[in-house]
């Protein structure tokens, strides 16, 4: 099964990050990971477009907040994030910043498996998930 989407993983805890990244591979899904918001940052202004972009809120230097303030994932085209945090964020939160989903921490991977693939289903209908 090949998705052939491009996803944008910002992840500072390695481990957590490496893993989630295998298993999304795993499904088929093209994954760029990435440690910092200011990285992330950094490949999107460099031209990378995910389709998804799955974004832990705590992370080293600027937030995950940050980058959903800032320009990067504008000048990306806007791709649906997904919030994937230990941290609990009202849902008022998330609609001002129209995140596409959320999963607290620790989620079970399917379970992003499933985000995922649904919101690729609705953003990308040309692409199979």
């Amino acid at each position: 099964m090949n998705h052939e989407a491009q996803l944008l993983l910002v992840e500072d805890d390695e481990s957590l990050r490496r893993i989630v990244a295998r298993h999304l591979r795993g499904q088929g899904f093209l994954v760029d990971e990435q440690a910092s918001a200011e990285d992330a940052a950094r490949v999107l202004n460099a031209g990378l477009r995910p389709a998804i972009v799955v974004l832990d809120l705590n992370l080293p230097g600027d937030t995950g907040w940050d980058l959903l303030r800032g320009p990067a994932l504008a000048a990306a085209g806007s791709p649906p994030v997904v919030i994937a945090s230990a941290t609990t964020v009202s849902p008022k939160r998330l609609a001002e910043f129209r995140v596409a989903g959320y999963l607290p921490k620790p989620f079970p991977l399917e379970t992003l498996v499933a985000t995922v693939k649904r919101l690729i289903n609705r953003e990308h209908p040309e692409v199979s998930a």
